[in-house]
């Protein structure tokens, strides 16, 4: 019997999306003898988007010239499909900011905005968003005037709300769908669903040294986002439907930056050195499905402690399991509750995905016609759950591994962090620990290396350079790139390492 390929078909989509935005805003400034300056902005804002898309498909056209690829001319009966959609939505908003500055040396800044998104229902469309933020500049006082070393010293603080409506269009609507002419819900809509809120606080002071040679700038900053939007499944026994979305839940970050510049230029040999850090903690103080305390993103699963040796060891360790399937050699996950049973009861946090300090340098100097720049960045404290590890060291499917196997369990006290090689799940299939690695890392992003000769025959200079890009990282993660921004990694393609040689000429 021969293979029947699949018929000819047509498939025919267009869409339209259109996003109309229309401003309105005036402006006042004035200073009152120079001393009060004085600027006000007030204005509004409205969007309005719509979007629609329409289609139809046909199988088994007879004719296949260019001539006949129309719908109309395809099979009809059940080789016929076609749909469309479309949605809208708009956002109207009034906003105003004012700033008064006295004597360069005190300034006020006030800002407020009122928003009103369809994206909610009518009874919590509007949100309020009022900020105001404060500075001194204390190296401008009287005295302070003879401190000729001190250039710069500036108090600032703020504290200010933002809204986020970023969710699907009619997510308060209940949705209903009619089949054989029973109407059923798809999803359950939300009347009570509003904007999630993000207030921030934050201090900083910056310094200025030597006219301003040296820089130092600090800030701690406390953000706290409160009714989070966020999808939630409902029990099966309401049905099979999609899930509503809710303000679900509040969270907490805090943290600290540092940012250091010195810049010398007063010699024959100039150069000039950038360091910053910061720090970041955060906290779930209420989310449904999630632990308070913990990290937003951090990881859930099964912890492990070890590899089976022998059949009296799980015989013992899983004694609340009649029959227990584990083998010598299989992966051997912690007992939370020491019931004697490795169930989902067991699961606890294995890691977090937000790093506790993040950090670069940056380097520069230029002697005579050479230059020379570079910069080091990195971070600490962070996991990344190395999901292509499932697939390179404990699949359990015939494929290729890494070197890593070969110290793998092969009898009574060969390993006890490598499991049995098996086609059998060895508990490698379960989301664990084993997975969860240290992401941190250290690496030189790039560096250059310049010389400039004179210019001839009419061209003003000539650079030569040779500069490279991820010359050199540091790690004991074992994926590709630590530097990935999924928490999750499948394997991303890596950062690629480069050196590039160049010339650059100006006329």
């Amino acid at each position: 019997m021969g293979r029947q390929n699949r018929p000819n078909n047509l498939n025919e989509d267009r869409g339209e999306s259109r996003t109309i935005t229309f401003n309105n805003t005036l402006n006042y400034a004035k200073t009152i003898n120079d001393k009060h300056d004085i600027s006000v902005l007030v204005g509004t804002e409205f969007i309005d988007n719509y979007d629609s898309s329409i289609g139809a498909s046909r199988m088994r056209f007879d004719i296949t010239d260019k001539t006949f690829r129309y719908i109309d001319y395809g099979g009809t009966e059940t080789d016929l499909w076609n749909g469309g959609s479309a949605s809208e939505w708009a956002l109207f908003s009034f906003f105003g900011s004012g700033t008064y500055v006295y004597d360069s040396k005190y300034m006020v800044t006030a800002n407020f905005r009122a928003d009103a998104s369809s994206r909610f229902s009518e009874n919590n469309r509007w949100g309020y968003f009022p900020s105001v933020s404060a500075g001194w500049k204390i190296s401008d006082e009287n005295f302070l005037k003879d401190v000729s070393w001190l250039s710069n010293l500036k108090l600032r603080a703020g504290w200010g709300r933002l809204g986020n409506q970023e969710i699907d269009n009619y997510a308060f609507l209940t949705l209903i769908s009619q089949t054989d002419g029973k109407v059923v819900v798809k999803r359950y809509g939300n009347d009570d669903l509003k904007w999630e809120t993000s207030e921030s606080s934050n201090f900083g002071i910056d310094f200025g040294f030597f006219d301003n040679k040296l820089s130092i700038s600090t800030d701690y900053f406390v953000k706290r986002t409160t009714d989070i939007l966020l999808p939630v499944g409902l029990p099966s026994i309401v049905g099979d439907v999609s899930p509503t979305i809710v303000n679900a839940g509040e969270v907490l970050n805090k943290g600290f930056e540092f940012t250091l510049n010195y810049r010398n230029s007063d010699n024959e040999f100039k150069y000039g050195i950038n360091a910053n850090f910061g720090t970041l903690i955060n906290s779930v103080e209420r989310l449904q499905t999630r632990e308070v305390g913990q990290s937003l993103n951090s990881f859930f699963g099964y912890k492990m402690v070890g590899i089976y040796q022998n059949q009296a060891e799980i015989n013992s360790y899983l004694s609340g399991t009649p029959n227990p399937t584990a083998k010598p050699g299989d992966i051997k996950f912690a007992d939370l509750n020491n019931d004697g049973i490795i169930n989902s009861v067991d699961r606890t946090f294995t890691g977090d995905a937000i790093p506790d300090l993040t950090y670069g340098l940056s380097l520069s100097a230029k002697y005579k016609r050479f230059d020379f720049s570079c910069l080091f960045q990195g971070v600490e404290g962070v996991d990344k759950y190395n999901d292509a590890r499932k697939i390179v060291d404990y699949d359990t499917r015939p494929f290729n591994y890494t070197t890593n196997i070969l110290g793998a369990w092969d009898g009574e006290g060969s390993s006890n962090t490598i499991p049995r090689v098996t086609f059998e799940d060895n508990g490698s299939s379960k989301e664990s620990s084993i997975y969860v690695e240290d992401a941190s890392y250290f690496r030189l992003k790039n560096a250059e290396i310049g010389y400039t000769l004179n210019g001839m025959m009419g061209v003003q200079d000539i650079r030569l350079y040779i500069s490279g890009q991820n010359l050199f990282t540091v790690t004991n993660y074992t994926g590709l790139d630590p530097e990935s921004t999924d928490t999750v990694d499948k394997g991303t393609y890596p950062s690629s390492s480069s050196v590039l040689f160049g010339v650059n000429v100006k006329f």
